[in-house]
C-alpha cells in the first residue's frame, strides 16, 4: 500500500509537469507560449503586482513599476520605469516583463528591444470585468500558481456574494466621474461599472457613449450632469494620477449647486486603485459603498453581532461600519505620508491579503484607537474603560457604559 502511495504521487507530479506548454492571445494580440512558469519576473503596472501578491507568487517578482501602492512588502523592491533604458532591464536578468497595451502602444521599441534579448514580454490589462477572471488565470499561468488563481476567482465570488443583495425598491441614483475634465464618466461593462451596479447604485449616465470603442470612459457633459442633477443623491469620483480631485473642486465647480448631492455634501471620493483595477482589491469599494450609502445592508445583521469579548480588531471594524468611516488606502510608495512613525502597510501582525487590514488601518489613521508603529496587536481584548475612552474620543462625547462584548458595542452604537 505504502508503494502504491508513492507511486500515484510520483505519477501526479508527473502529469502536473506536462500540464505545460500553455497558449494564450496576450492583450496586444500577440500570441504567448508559456512552456514553464516564469521565475524573474518584472512587472510595470500595478494591478500585476497586487494579483501576484494575492496568487502567493510574489518571490517570482525581482522589480516593479514605479507607480505602486500594494502590497507594502514590495516597498524594498527595485523600482523601474517603461520610460528607461533597455539596459537596466537586462541587468536584473529578468525572464518576463509585464506590462500593458498603452505601454506596448507608446514604448514599442522598448519591448523590440527586450525580445531581442530573449527576454518574453506580455501585455495585459482587462477593459471588463468579464475580462478579469481569465486574466487572473493567465497570471497565474505566467507564474505557475494555476489552481491559486482558481482559487482566487472562487474566493472573491465568495466574499462579494456573502454581501446582501440591494432590493431594486432600494437602489440609489448617483453620478459617477472618473475625468472631472469633461466630466467623463465609466462605461458600461468596466470594472467601475460592475462595482457600481453590486453596490445597488445606479449612474444617471449610464447610457454615456464611450470615447472611443473599447474604452473604460465615456463622454457626459457638464450640461448633462446639471440637467440631471436633482436626480443625482451622491456624487462618486474617482481619485488617481489622472483624475486629483477634491471636495472642495466639486462643490466650488460653476453651476453644481444644482446636483441635489452636493447641495447635500453626498460627495464620496473613492481610490482609483480599488474601484477600477483589475484586482481583488474591487471588493473594499463595494464594501466601502454598502457602508457608506447602504449602511443599513452591511449592519443590520453584522457577522460580529455576538457575545465574544471585544478585541483592537473587533472595536475597529464595529465603528468603521456603524460610524460610516470612509477606509484608508494607501498612497503610492512615493508619496505614502508617514505617521507617527508608522507608514501604511507596517503593521507585522496583520495580514494583508484580507480586509482586516484596511479596518485596522483606517482606526489607525483616523485616531480609532491607540498602537504601535509596527504591531497593531488585532487580537488584544479591551477593558472597557478602553472602549468607553476610545468611544469618548470618536464621539467627542463623555461614554460611561459597561460595554463588554461586540454586542454591547453593536446595540451602544444603534442607539
Amino acid at each position: 500500500m505504502k508503494k502504491f502511495s508513492i507511486l500515484f504521487i510520483f505519477l501526479l507530479i508527473t502529469l502536473l509537469s506536462f500540464a505545460y506548454p500553455y497558449t494564450f492571445t496576450d492583450d496586444s494580440g500577440n500570441v504567448i507560449k508559456v512552456d514553464k512558469p516564469f521565475k524573474r519576473i518584472i512587472s510595470l503596472y500595478g494591478g500585476h503586482t497586487e494579483n501576484i501578491f494575492y496568487m502567493e507568487a510574489k518571490d517570482s517578482l525581482i522589480a516593479v513599476s514605479t507607480s505602486e501602492a500594494f502590497p507594502p512588502n514590495f516597498k524594498n523592491l527595485p523600482a523601474i520605469s517603461y520610460k528607461e533604458d533597455v539596459e537596466k532591464f537586462i541587468s536584473l536578468n529578468p525572464d518576463l516583463v509585464l506590462i500593458r497595451p498603452m505601454i506596448y502602444r507608446r514604448y514599442g521599441d522598448l519591448v523590440e528591444k527586450l525580445e531581442a534579448f530573449g527576454i518574453t514580454v506580455v501585455s495585459l490589462q482587462p477593459e471588463t470585468f468579464d475580462n478579469v477572471f481569465p486574466y487572473w488565470e493567465k497570471l497565474g499561468i505566467l507564474t505557475g500558481k494555476i489552481d491559486e488563481s482558481k482559487a482566487l476567482i472562487k474566493e472573491f465570488e465568495l466574499k462579494v456574494n456573502k454581501l446582501p443583495k440591494i432590493e431594486q425598491n432600494d437602489l440609489t441614483e448617483i453620478f459617477f466621474e472618473s475625468i472631472h475634465k469633461n466630466f467623463k464618466t465609466t462605461a458600461n461593462g468596466s470594472i467601475a461599472d460592475y462595482v457600481l451596479k453590486r453596490s445597488g447604485l445606479f449612474n444617471v449616465a449610464d447610457e454615456a457613449i464611450q470615447v472611443v470603442e473599447g474604452s473604460t470612459i465615456s463622454e457626459f457633459s457638464k450640461e448633462q450632469l446639471i440637467e440631471n442633477g436633482d436626480k443625482v443623491e451622491y456624487y462618486i469620483a474617482q481619485k488617481g494620477a489622472m483624475n486629483k480631485i477634491s471636495k472642495d473642486i466639486i462643490k466650488n465647480e460653476s453651476g453644481f449647486n444644482a446636483i441635489k448631492a452636493v447641495r447635500n455634501d453626498n460627495i464620496i471620493i473613492i481610490d482609483q486603485k480599488i474601484i477600477s483595477r483589475p484586482t481583488p482589491r474591487v471588493y473594499y469599494s463595494i464594501v466601502e459603498f454598502y457602508k457608506l450609502i447602504h449602511n443599513d445592508y452591511l449592519t443590520s445583521n453584522h457577522y460580529l453581532y455576538n457575545d465574544e469579548k471585544v478585541s483592537k480588531i473587533s472595536f475597529s471594524t464595529i465603528t468603521i461600519d456603524f460610524l460610516m468611516i470612509p477606509f484608508k488606502t494607501p498612497e503610492y510608495f512615493k508619496k505614502e505620508i508617514n505617521k507617527d512613525g508608522h507608514l501604511f502597510g507596517d503593521f507585522s501582525d496583520i495580514n494583508y491579503r484580507d480586509i482586516q487590514h484596511l479596518y485596522a488601518e483606517t482606526a489607525f489613521y483616523n485616531d480609532i484607537v491607540d498602537s504601535k508603529s509596527n504591531k497593531f496587536e488585532p487580537n488584544s481584548i479591551l477593558s472597557s474603560n478602553d472602549i468607553n475612552s476610545y468611544l469618548s474620543r470618536i464621539l467627542n462625547e463623555t461614554v460611561n457604559e459597561n460595554i463588554v462584548t461586540n454586542k454591547d458595542l453593536i446595540d451602544f452604537l444603534r442607539k
